[in-house]
């Protein structure tokens, strides 16, 4: 029973610790004066009960009992009768206390989300920025982050624009030259990563490790009060990062960077954590800290990040770019072609063709997700590269039954189930107005260009309604603010995403019924004569029509 258990002996009494407990084994004597059965008991629940007598009482006092479960909580240490063994009770208590506390630091690592860490093992292999590309973004970040003036960055982005591998390989440089904090990367539904109670716990962990001056002071604090890990987010801020920061002398420059806040569990704890990070470093213009937080641009992020308290936010964006897509492509077909020579040798180079490539880049709208998920079906070791290559030239003409993109379809859908279920349908109908079909080529959608105000009237909604629906597509779609009207996608993928039934699944946007819908809804925001003069010159002979009449057909009988 006790075969993993720490041990401690006192008197023929033998202590076990087991899960921070504490259980007695005691010989006893029977009636006769001989060794009794060995027995383990719980000290709370060590108490002599026969017949009424507390131990040393009686003549049966030698027997002791095991207590049922019942009876043990209501047995305190005080009713041990023998002045020993409550002497080797508590000595054994305070053992066992001291061996299962440890240091502060030792509290810290227990309750700290490691695997949220960038070179933690679960997330091997890390994404990371190819050598030549970003080259850009990565030095204007470098240079912010030597700016004295800059203390909170927000590296701001759509999804799939490469913020991780961006925040993983900077995690990296600023590792090898001895000013890394700290790092935690958020990921939704992870159970411990997705936590965002444990994440300041989890930086000063590391802060404890890669600033020497700050450990002693961090595992002090934990030490005087271990419930420091379960307060607010706002407190272990201060408690755990910013006054050991104030106390120690000669502490470094240290960053800390917070990836994929987006993904962080409940939009309320999200915003705790940057209301708690801007009234740190509106009211400390000195700390020897500074933070980069990455995310999607989501309203709720913004929100907060445009309050007074973020004066010193300095915001970068993770901007499209197709020449650093070329460079990731050419290069990891290169090197799918040497890995995979037994298969290849026949293939002349230049593989793949510049066309092909091109298309490629085009497709990607200038972010690294859709080409990623393009090298990764291609490198399948298990199928020739040129056949996977041909399948993903062929998915949207329907030619192959296999589906190169799940990864990214399932982050296509992750993001629009945001939206309210009883909006679904005016989602719907919006997106299907903004990849309006072009008429003249039923299987050629094409962007619409319509604004927010348009869509509106043709809808029959208030320009209000349109932006509440979308907003958590924020890292989809390009949205203006309340100055401006527009709104475009982010990616071209995602068109492709929408009209295909395979992928999309509920979120497929020419099903008849959104077709009627958005027809019926046309035609009434036609009669009404509420779109505006240009909006028929502007719009309607685009696809050859003029009356409300053949534009309710055609939307109808498509595709």
């Amino acid at each position: 029973m006790f075969n993993n258990s720490t041990g401690l002996q006192f008197n023929g009494a033998r202590f076990y610790t087991v899960a921070g407990d504490v259980n007695m084994q005691i010989n006893t004597l029977d009636g006769a004066g001989h060794p009794d059965t060995t027995r383990d008991y719980h000290p709370e629940g060590l108490r002599a009960i026969q017949d009424g007598n507390s131990l040393g009482e009686g003549p049966s006092s030698g027997n002791i009992r095991r207590m049922d479960r019942r009876e043990r909580r209501f047995a305190p240490y005080d009713t041990l009768a023998r002045p020993h063994l409550q002497d080797m009770v508590h000595i054994a208590t305070k053992n066992v206390n001291h061996i299962y506390q440890g240091t502060g630091l030792d509290t810290l690592h227990r309750h700290a989300a490691t695997e949220a860490m960038y070179d933690s093992a679960e997330s091997f292999p890390q994404p990371r920025c190819h050598p030549e590309t970003r080259i850009k973004l990565l030095g204007n970040l470098l240079r912010r982050l030597d700016d004295p003036d800059a203390r909170v960055l927000w590296l701001h982005g759509p999804a799939g624009s490469g913020k991780s591998a961006v925040m993983q390989t900077l995690c990296q440089r600023l590792q090898d030259a001895g000013r890394l904090g700290g790092s935690y990367f958020f990921k939704r539904g992870h159970p411990n990563r997705s936590n965002g109670r444990v994440l300041f716990a989890t930086l000063a962990y590391q802060l404890a490790i890669f600033e020497p001056s700050l450990k002693s002071s961090i595992s002090r604090r934990v030490e005087a009060n271990p419930a420091l890990i379960s307060t607010s987010i706002a407190a272990q801020l201060r408690e755990l990062v910013v006054e050991p920061s104030r106390e120690a002398s000669g502490c470094g420059s240290r960053i800390l960077l917070i990836d994929g806040l987006d993904e962080c569990d409940g939009i309320p704890v999200q915003q705790e954590i940057l209301r708690s990070i801007g009234d740190i470093f509106c009211v400390h213009h000195t700390l020897p800290i500074k933070v980069i937080i990455a995310s999607r641009p989501e309203p709720d992020i913004r929100e907060i990040l445009g309050t007074p308290s973020f004066k010193v936010l300095t915001m970068i964006n993770v901007e499209q770019s197709f020449a650093d897509v070329r460079i990731f492509l050419r290069g990891e077909f290169a090197r799918i072609y040497q890995e995979h020579h037994s298969t290849m040798s026949s293939i002349h180079l230049p593989w793949p063709s510049d066309a092909v490539l091109s298309h490629l880049v085009d497709k990607s709208s200038g972010y690294f997700i859709y080409a990623a998920t393009v090298i990764k079906f291609v490198d399948d070791k298990y199928f020739r590269p040129t056949e996977q290559l041909e399948i993903i030239m062929n998915t949207n003409s329907h030619a192959s039954d296999v589906s190169p993109f799940e990864s990214l379809d399932q982050l296509y859908r992750q993001i629009l189930s945001q939206v309210l279920i009883r909006h679904r349908p005016r989602l719907l109908n919006i997106l299907y107005l903004l990849f309006l079909p072009d008429l003249s080529k039923p299987y050629c959608p094409t962007l619409s260009h319509l604004t927010i105000s348009h869509i509106a009237q043709l809808l029959h909604l208030d320009a209000g309604d349109i932006r509440l629906t979308l907003r958590g597509l924020h890292s989809v779609l390009d949205i203006a603010d309340a100055n401006s009207d527009s709104i475009a996608p982010r990616h071209a993928s995602f068109r492709d995403f929408l009209i295909s039934k395979e992928r999309s699944l509920d979120f497929f946007i020419y099903t008849p019924s959104h077709r009627l819908d958005s027809a019926r809804l046309m035609l009434r925001a036609l009669s009404c004569k509420s779109l505006p003069d240009d909006y028929h010159i502007a719009w309607l002979p685009r696809y050859g029509l003029t009356t409300s009449h053949r534009l309710s057909r055609a939307l109808i009988s498509f595709p």
